[in-house]
């Protein structure tokens, strides 16, 4: 049996040298079927199944046939070419992908995913969904840039600060000895 030695080294798949690793075990050094499943931490039937495939077509046998099954929907290649589109190529009036937009998009291509299992294939494919910061409509827009170009911008629990002679002053506050109108 010194072809199981040899298949054993050649097979890549683990699964398949696992097996013939059991019916060497089994059949050339001659322990017990249980002995075997002890060693290998498998079931005795497993062991079992796996010697009897083994008897009736060689190691070929001990590989996994095909199984059916759904096909895939779309293959990840697919959903990173939407990806790499953008969104604008399919209609969509915005510079940046959200989960809602794949989604619609995918599905106009006959494709169905959950939000959470298109959550996953972004990341796998080495993408990150970010939310956009929203903007208020209602503010002033010259004081809203003024205030973004101005030195001295920072953040203090939540509120936009704006350093004025060595303070903190609050965009609208009155500095200190100006009278209110």
């Amino acid at each position: 049996m010194e072809n199981l030695v040899e298949a054993y080294e050649r097979e890549k798949d683990v699964k398949v040298r696992e097996r013939i690793l059991a019916v060497k075990m089994h059949v050339v050094d001659g322990m017990r079927e249980v002995e075997v499943a002890k060693v290998l931490n498998k079931g005795y039937s497993t062991v079992r199944t796996w010697v009897r495939k083994f008897r009736k077509g060689g190691v070929e046998a001990l590989r996994d046939r095909p199984r059916s099954g759904r096909p895939r929907k779309a293959g990840k290649e697919d959903v990173k070419r939407v990806l790499e589109d953008g969104p604008r190529n399919y209609g969509i009036e915005q510079d940046f992908w959200t989960v809602k937009a794949l989604k619609v998009v995918l599905l106009k291509r006959g494709v169905e995913y959950r939000k959470s299992r298109l959550y996953e294939l972004v990341h796998e494919l080495g993408y990150e969904l970010v939310t956009p910061r929203p903007t208020n409509m209602k503010a002033e827009r010259e004081k809203w840039d003024d205030f973004k170009k101005s030195e001295g911008v920072g953040r203090r629990s939540g509120v936009l600060l704006r350093r004025v002679q060595g303070r903190d002053q609050h965009p609208g506050e009155k500095s200190p000895g100006e009278t209110r109108e």
